[in-house]
């Protein structure tokens, strides 16, 4: 009482942190603070209080702000493909931003040297060297563009660097007593690139190969989330009790079924509608910087013509074979990208946020609304490519790749080329013009 034996715990608490750098110690700066049992506690009767009910005027909000939005996406779409694509580094931009905020008032209190310059530079490296790929493969393949190739090709050389650079000042950073801290917190950096940068590295070049990969797999994606909202609110818990997910507890079964069926129709008639416009279908002719460039023309990719399929049932049936497609697209929207808004929910949850920012009234942040669609951008690469993309090379291309042989290999190539005209029996073809 008198206060000596504090004074000596005190000093035994010195002797060991002395001793033992790293051992476990809740006053030590080098520890991640975990959640404490009370914390917990107060958690689980979050979890336990009756959701508030949906009002009108919540509904009115979020109802205007969603139309807002597609306003903004049909211009966007209207605009070309380059200012789809800036509108994704925008949002890129702005998802690292909430994400990588969950964690930086706690890093502001500890004083982390040059923590935010090099978070934000472990994001930007990587955004230059995903961008910077797919801006020299659409050069290779557009024969007006080959002049811009001799700085693109330079771009791998140039990222290198940077990132070599930012490694080891990264390292230089690092500070006794709270080395841990930093690490973990570079590894937040990291994960969130991956998620936010990787996960969508060939968004841009599916743009560019039709503003139908743009539109379509996102539209999927917000059906099932409006539908699962409003089924939820309408009926919810009115078939079943039982909870969905516990990571989620405000979305029901009715919410999710509901969802389900209205975006499969929707995934199959949508796709027939916007196959009609060539400026949809059409793949990328050019970078224009002006907004509102030229119509397209091309010849379509077979999925968007109208072909008689056969299918089960139904026998002989005309239709756009992007339809059948697009169901995949609707399971996948339904069935899997929610998991994205459910680790979204994990995340909240862990740092206890209810949003992750209030940047659309009545939506939350930006990674509120696009948590399930970066799952589903990464599942349009994977199907477009393997599913939908032609194998063969387009002439530019070829011709990006002669114009880099050397004078001996372009004969060799020639030589073999008409060897292979003749034994297709079109040499005849090429002599006369045909």
């Amino acid at each position: 009482r008198d206060g000596t034996v504090g004074k000596v715990i005190e000093d035994m608490s010195l002797k060991n942190r002395k001793l033992f750098p790293y051992a476990k110690d809740s006053s030590y700066s080098d520890q991640e603070p975990e959640q404490s049992e009370t914390e917990q506690n107060q958690q689980e009767e979050d979890d336990k209080k009756p959701k508030p009910p949906t009002t009108w005027k919540k509904i009115l909000v979020r109802t205007v702000t969603a139309f807002a939005l597609i306003g903004l996406y049909l211009c966007l779409i209207l605009s070309g493909h380059l200012y789809c694509i800036l509108a994704m580094v925008i949002t890129q931009t702005e998802l690292y931003r909430e994400l990588v905020n969950v964690r930086y008032v706690e890093a502001k209190e500890r004083q982390m040297p040059w923590f935010r310059t090099l978070q934000w530079a472990w994001f930007f490296v990587p955004m230059i060297f995903v961008y910077g790929e797919t801006l020299h493969k659409f050069c290779m393949e557009h024969k007006s563009l080959f002049y811009l190739t001799a700085m693109t090709k330079h771009l791998p050389n140039f990222v290198f660097l940077m990132y070599c650079a930012l490694f080891i000042f990264s390292v230089l950073t690092l500070r006794k007593g709270i080395m841990r801290f930093q690490l973990s917190q570079f590894m937040w950096s990291v994960v969130t690139v991956c998620i936010v940068v990787f996960q969508c590295k060939f968004f841009a070049s599916n743009t560019l190969k039709g503003l139908f990969w743009f539109w379509f797999p996102m539209a999927t994606v917000v059906m099932n989330d409006v539908s699962a909202y409003f089924c939820g609110i309408t009926f919810g818990k009115k078939f079943t009790k039982a909870p969905f997910l516990a990571l989620s507890p405000n979305k029901t079964w009715e919410g999710f079924i509901g969802a389900f069926l209205l975006t499969m129709i929707f995934s199959f008639y949508f796709p027939a509608l916007l196959a009609q416009f060539s400026w949809l279908v059409c793949p990328a002719d050019g970078l224009y910087i002006w907004p509102f460039p030229p119509p397209l023309s091309c010849e379509p990719n077979p999925v968007f013509v109208l072909t008689n399929v056969k299918l089960p049932l139904f026998g002989d049936v005309l239709l756009y074979p992007i339809q059948l497609h697009g169901l995949w697209y609707g399971l996948f929207a339904s069935l899997v990208a929610p998991f994205g808004g459910f680790f979204a929910s994990a995340i909240k949850r862990a740092y206890r946020l209810k949003d992750f920012d209030s940047f659309f009234p009545g939506h939350g942040g930006m990674m509120d609304r696009m948590d399930c669609q970066l799952l589903m951008i990464t599942f349009t690469s994977f199907y477009y490519f393997n599913f939908i993309a032609s194998k063969a090379q387009s002439v530019d291309k070829m011709l990006y790749y002669l114009s880099t042989m050397t004078n001996a290999d372009k004969v060799t190539l020639w030589q073999e080329l008409g060897r292979q005209l003749a034994n297709d029996g079109l040499s005849t073809a090429v002599s006369t013009g045909q």
